[in-house]
């Protein structure tokens, strides 16, 4: 039997948070697991990462943005989000070419030479934001799609092949953790819907399922930017996942992000789960409070006594980003790393890293229209032309990786 389908009870009506259902690793009056010994994986030692043989570890890499969870300024469009951009491809294409094309841009945004490019560079990881759609549509909970799993297994593939590690991150669950765009929300968001919640639950425990085993992971990272209703429902939701995933993997790191956009923990009175790190975002476009910033981060790592990670910032010119990167690698900091934002969109205001640079007039035409319908619709044949002009531009020969921002993240282009 699907293991899936034995655990569905237990997820569905809260077992192990909420009434007396046994979790082997995991007691819910507030013990945590204990940590497994001789771990192959990234692990939390204290408040340091560190690898199978004990020595530290240190994630700098980028984000692969903009691939599994669309979000439209990187394609050189607005602020929509997946689902309302593919309510507006549907509108001028209809459902089943829109679908196409979310699916060759899950087949080809990132390719193999992506991966490859990213670990010549001197990076050693990526973060991989994805949609919840990619592995299980919202007309058919619980059941997972082979072809969602085929572009992870692939990536992940791809990583172990480069030597890089990747870390996996629930950008969009259910319904949505908060209102903004990228975390594609509904008008009922996940905390809104019990079956939301359950399927948030049983969606990690299936990804940690298959990924026990997996070298490439380093981590399990459970909610991009939360925005909970309160602090506890939060840290309680966490360790309901976290009790979860340890079901099925209790040697992968699994990363907890704070509220107010992974900046707020002040809520967290004490760690979820045994091998957890904290990753924190940072975006300096308001004044410059990152020294501050840090040192809060750094408290928080030291009164609980486990890692902290920075998983995501960027989006500011070339010196912002290269001063920011000092500051996470300086002596001191108590960091664990970096990951930039992001690896690969439409050149805009700010700096990238691999820029989608090729004249792709036909495509302009229609991400215009998706963003803002006052622009002129194109036809369906320039609708169809521009999308395979923006299949062709991602490749990452017909587009330019920005030297100088390579530098500034620490990398040896």
């Amino acid at each position: 039997m699907n293991r899936l389908r034995v655990l569905l009870p237990c997820v569905l009506f809260g077992c192990g948070v909420l009434t007396g259902c046994s979790h082997p690793q995991w007691n819910p009056d507030g013990g945590l697991p204990p940590a497994p010994a001789n771990n192959p994986f990234v692990h939390q030692e204290g408040t340091r990462l560190v690898d199978r043989l004990g020595n530290e570890v240190s994630l700098r890499g980028v984000n692969l943005g903009g691939w599994l969870l669309w979000e439209g300024w990187m394609w050189g469009g607005g602020w929509q989000s997946e689902s309302d951009m593919m309510a507006r491809l549907t509108e001028l294409l209809g459902e089943e070419d829109a679908r196409a094309f979310r699916e060759r841009v899950r087949e080809s945004y990132i390719r193999e030479e992506d991966i490859a490019e990213i670990a010549r560079l001197g990076f050693n990881s990526v973060r991989i934001p994805f949609n919840h759609t990619l592995l299980e549509e919202d007309a058919a909970p619980f059941q997972y799609r082979p072809e969602g799993w085929a572009v992870l297994d692939r990536v992940l593939d791809w990583c172990r092949k480069h030597d890089l590690l990747a870390v996996l991150d629930l950008h969009s669950a259910p319904g949505g953790q908060s209102w903004v765009y990228m975390t594609d929300p509904d008008p009922r968001k996940l905390w809104d819907v019990a079956e939301n919640q359950d399927r948030t639950v049983a969606l990690w425990r299936a990804i940690a399922e298959r990924y026990a085993d997996h070298h490439a992971v380093a981590g399990y990272d459970l909610l991009n930017e939360p925005s909970p209703p309160s602090g506890d429902v939060l840290f309680q939701f966490y360790r309901r996942i976290a009790a979860a995933i340890r079901e099925v993997d209790d040697r992968h790191l699994i990363i907890v992000e704070g509220s107010s956009m992974a900046t707020d923990f002040t809520i967290f009175e004490s760690p979820v789960t045994t091998n957890q790190a904290y990753s924190f975002h940072m975006y300096t476009w308001l004044g410059d409070p990152r020294r501050d910033e840090i040192k809060k981060f750094r408290e928080v790592s030291q009164q609980h006594g486990i890692p902290m990670w920075n998983g995501e910032y960027g989006e500011n010119s070339v010196e912002m980003i290269h001063s920011t990167t000092d500051l996470y690698v300086e002596e001191g900091s108590g960091l664990c790393g970096f990951s930039f934002w992001s690896w690969k969109k439409v050149p805009g205001s700010s700096a990238y890293a691999a820029g989608i640079t090729a004249e792709i007039p036909k495509w302009k035409k229609l991400i215009a229209w998706v963003a803002n319908g006052f622009h002129a619709r194109p036809t369906r044949e320039e609708a169809l032309q521009g999308m395979d002009e923006f299949i062709e531009a991602t490749r990452l020969e017909n587009g330019t990786v920005d030297r100088d921002l390579v530098l500034a993240l620490g990398g040896t282009p």
